[in-house]
């Protein structure tokens, strides 16, 4: 049997209307967004459904108004380009930067052992957490609100986006770029911080004796890609 709203509100967490204040909306349909904030390890502890159907959804309606937006935005750029770009777009960290820029992570339901290791800062589930939202707010507003809800989101980070979308080919182009001069980039690994959920990794890359750039990222290889990109750059300094 499953539990009520009362009975399985023991994290006395902020209520829906409290989201709906925040982000200046009036739910339809206030169940979806209850959904759409639990997590299966919530919903196996506490028998209430959990957000994954709405997550799965959510990913559709982004990848359309995604699609949309850089086909009309980008009319010289190829497929291949596009697909790169929108890559990027609905990546890990940009949809948990999202749920975390409107502080959805206040309203996410955890079971005990995700609270106990921070499940509320982890990127995947962050990034899911988005997904169901958007889809909770999809079934209960429509298409073009929901558009109106994430293009800001999409051309706010938008700067930031092009520039990954630049990181991802940086390393090939940094190789290429030096084997003519016989030349193998080094990458070093400098710094590593932050709890184990949450790293952030600083890579310097050298050229023989001398480095060229620096660069951070959540991941090993999203840094040494910021770090080939600022060598790029030095490179062409220098020229």
């Amino acid at each position: 049997m499953k539990k009520t709203k009362r009975e399985h509100n023991s994290q006395n967490e902020p209520s829906i209307a409290e989201l709906a204040v925040q982000l200046n909306f009036k739910p339809v349909n206030e169940e979806l967004f209850e959904i759409a904030f639990t997590h299966s390890s919530y919903s196996y502890e506490s028998n209430v459904p959990h957000n994954e159907r709405l997550e799965f959804l959510g990913d559709s309606v982004l990848a359309l108004i995604v699609c949309q937006y850089l086909y009309q935005h980008y009319p010289d750029y190829p497929e291949g380009k596009l697909a790169q770009l929108k890559s990027t777009l609905v990546s890990t960290s940009v949809l948990a930067g999202f749920a975390e820029k409107l502080q959805l992570n206040r309203f996410l339901r955890l079971g005990e052992g995700e609270r106990k290791t921070h499940g509320s800062q982890k990127r995947k589930i962050l990034e899911d957490l988005f997904e169901a939202f958007l889809g909770a707010y999809y079934l209960n507003f429509g298409l073009e609100a929901t558009i109106k809800f994430v293009l800001p989101l999409i051309e706010e980070c938008l700067p930031e986006i092009m520039r990954q979308a630049e990181a991802i080919n940086a390393k090939s182009l940094l190789q290429e770029l030096t084997q003519t001069k016989g030349i193998v980039p080094e990458y070093r690994l400098v710094n590593e911080e932050g709890p184990p959920h949450n790293r952030t990794f600083t890579v310097e890359v050298y050229l023989g004796r001398e480095k060229y750039g620096q660069g951070s990222g959540k991941t090993l290889k999203e840094a040494q890609s910021h770090a080939a990109l600022e060598a790029i750059g030095t490179l062409k300094k220098h020229k």
